[in-house]
């Protein structure tokens, strides 16, 4: 556990300095050739939804625990690119329709339950559509699990959106 907090810690100071500048679709895909476009990281969702379920990462990596944060959705609710990226992944795993976006960096996120109409490939900006919310797994009917990877390691998404750094009280002069 201390390890995933050690992580945490330093994704918070660089996140932001993470997200990507410029990304290239793959050779052959319909978007060869393109760049995405730059922006700051947002909510998958309008406005900023309700966390139904935190992150809570199991101690051990190949134990059971909650790799992401459930928002409050219901089905058919529209979802956003979070950050620019291109789409690595559009299909069903297991019981769920899921979308996931390569940002660069290391960094990809994964949308669940996510209906799509994109492919791989597609370059997305943030807050483009990617999808709406589907049914399926531990999520259905009323939230978007939203999980986040740093070099294959999942941490917090809310560490993109929320600034999770205690505040430093500064005498006054």
């Amino acid at each position: 556990m201390k390890t995933v907090s050690a992580l945490a810690s330093l994704v918070v100071g660089t996140v932001m300095l993470l997200a990507p500048t410029t990304a290239t679709a793959p050779p052959g895909s319909p978007a060869a050739g393109a760049r995405a476009p730059t922006g700051a990281w947002e909510w998958p969702l309008p406005g900023t939804p309700a966390v139904l379920h935190g992150f809570d990462p199991p101690a051990q990596r190949w134990l059971a625990g909650h790799r992401g944060v459930d928002l409050a959705g219901p089905p058919g609710q529209e979802v956003s690119a979070p950050s620019s990226g291109i789409v690595s992944y559009v299909g069903r795993i297991v019981d769920r329709p899921v979308l996931v976006i390569d940002h660069g960096s290391g960094l990809l996120t994964s949308l669940e339950p996510v209906r799509s109409t994109l492919v791989v490939g597609s370059i997305v900006a943030a807050g483009d559509e990617v999808g709406i919310i589907g049914t399926g797994a531990h999520c259905d009917g009323r939230c978007l699990h939203w999980g986040l990877r740093l070099d294959g390691q999942y941490i917090d998404p809310l560490l993109t959106i929320r600034d999770t750094r205690p505040s430093i009280l500064l005498p006054v002069n």
